[in-house]
């Protein structure tokens, strides 16, 4: 990678000529608002910049954040609100280079201290601190613009974490004047917009950032609205309320396509999908922590239904963790779909007759319906599962720790897998961690994961996460793969060069778009 190229993603979106116009509303070329309707309100507040977010978050920090580094299409990242960045594996440091010219939308500029004072925050309180930045030491000033990260091991993950939360950066003016709990609700980014209202379960709505650096802005502002109901939320596409609709189910998206909508779907793919066990089994009296019985359940689930029935194609199934071919592991055996095989491993784990068990997952998308079709297999070898999809703070804890049982996790693949890998399956992390006090992470993979992080060379990198993941599978069966697919958006033709769903699900443009 590149790393003193900045790549600016503008492409527009290839809209459906079809879409249905409602309520007689006109488009100018410059000027209006573009409505984005979303499913449900955050899950975690990406509007405070200490937290981490999921796919959701992300949209809704459009209008406001910028990152140090945005993802491409090609699945790397390039500079953003930085003007280039030298890296030194040797002396382990980076050397950031600020974009001169980059202000706040309260008027301030972006220099080095600003984000010094942006990254050492987050070192204080960011959730995935440990996860992505538990390498960083030290930030030392070097001049105005440009500031030195020391590393105490090597971390070649460092651009990519900083193309994340990590990396937005906050007006540290508006902190330091208001404090943190005032910040949370009234955020102060570089982005094209700023806030100018929140009603909670309701809706958001942003004004035009006056004072944006990147030049002048089309829209006068955009505003986010929830819809609870997904039928009311296609309703809404189909009258013209709103130009785009991000978190809706794929149930939904067919009537949409079929009036002329787009299902905009990011080239790079983002999510992949796991059954995760309780293999740590600390009140050891879980079936699941018994190695033959992950195995078994493995065997009992048909990937290719899940994917047909619950996904409605939009998905493939997956037999490792990830996205893409990169880091893919050709060598992984995995388990094909093998009902008998599955009660012949549930006999030799002392299970002939099944057992009773828990399958839980968070509310959103497709989830219901995959518990419903694995519940329907896992019958099939005698396995009885009942349902439960916490939601809220509820929902966000059991994934941490659900206890007994198994969890079903649609997880971000954020560009880097190794990354990904390192935040989720390591020792030692804290925070909001899938399975933390649920699932095992084996010394062996905790090291593999370690080398891939601290690699300098993708060759290293790439063949450390490979073999971490075939000793999660097949090893250990910690957790299965089911899918992989990428957060797709419904849009209309109402609407152009917003870049959503043009490159990668955490990236717009919506400094560039306009009503068509």
């Amino acid at each position: 990678m590149d790393l003193n190229r900045r790549t600016l993603i503008q492409a527009g979106l290839s809209l459906a000529a079809l879409a249905v116009a409602g309520g007689g509303r006109a488009f100018a070329a410059d000027g209006g608002v573009l409505n984005i309707g979303t499913n449900r309100e955050m899950n975690y507040n990406m509007m405070s910049f200490s937290l981490t977010g999921d796919s959701l978050d992300y949209v809704y920090s459009w209008p406001i954040y910028e990152s140090l580094f945005r993802p491409n299409a090609q699945g790397t990242v390039d500079p953003w609100l930085l003007e280039s960045v030298e890296a030194d594996p040797e002396a382990m440091t980076y050397t950031f280079h600020v974009r001169p010219g980059v202000t706040f939308s309260d008027g301030t500029p972006l220099d080095a201290k600003t984000v010094k004072w942006n990254i050492d925050h987050y070192m204080q309180v960011g959730a995935r601190r440990n996860a992505l930045l538990g390498s960083l030491q030290s930030v030392e000033l070097v001049d105005d613009m440009t500031l030195k990260l020391q590393l105490s091991t090597w971390s070649s993950i460092i651009p990519t974490a900083f193309s994340r939360e990590p990396g937005y950066m906050f007006s540290q003016l508006q902190y330091e004047t208001h404090g943190d709990e005032y910040c949370q609700e009234h955020p102060v980014g570089t982005g094209p917009f700023v806030l100018e209202s929140w009603e909670r379960n309701v809706n958001k709505v942003f004004k035009r950032n006056e004072k944006y650096w990147g030049g002048p802005v089309a829209l006068e502002g955009v505003t986010y609205t929830i819809y609870n109901d997904p039928l009311v939320g296609q309703a809404a596409m189909m009258s013209g309320e709103i130009d785009a609709f991000a978190g809706m189910a794929y149930t939904g998206f067919k009537p949409l396509e079929d009036r002329g909508y787009e299902i905009a779907i990011p080239p790079l793919k983002s999510h992949c999908s796991l059954l995760v066990f309780n293999s740590r089994n600390v009140g050891g009296n879980d079936p699941t922590g018994n190695l033959l019985v992950r195995k078994a359940i493995s065997h009992a689930i048909n990937r290719e239904e899940v994917v047909n029935v619950a996904y409605l194609g939009l998905a493939v199934p997956s037999d490792q963790f990830g996205i893409g071919t990169h880091y893919r592991n050709e060598d992984i055996v995995g388990y094909p779909y093998d009902p008998e095989k599955a009660k012949t491993l549930l006999a030799e784990a002392g299970f002939p007759d099944g057992f009773t068990t828990k399958l839980m997952t968070e509310a959103g998308a497709a989830n219901a319906t995959v518990l419903q079709i694995i519940q329907a297999h896992l019958a099939n070898v005698g396995i009885t599962a009942d349902i439960e999809i916490p939601t809220g703070a509820a929902g966000n804890q059991a994934a941490s720790g659900w206890g007994y049982g198994m969890w079903y996790q649609t997880s971000s693949v954020y560009v880097n897998v190794a990354m990904q890998m390192a935040s989720m399956f390591r020792q030692n992390l804290t925070g909001n961690i899938l399975g933390l006090a649920t699932m095992e992470r084996p010394d062996e993979v905790h090291e593999l994961l370690s080398t891939a992080v601290a690699a300098q060379s993708d060759a290293e990198a790439v063949a450390a996460v490979q073999e971490a993941n075939k000793l999660l599978i097949d090893e250990y069966a910690i957790y299965l793969p089911i899918a992989e697919y990428a957060y797709s958006y419904i849009v209309s033709d109402r609407i152009a060069d917003t870049g959503i769903g043009a490159t990668f699900y955490s990236v717009a443009s919506l400094e560039k778009a306009h009503l068509a």
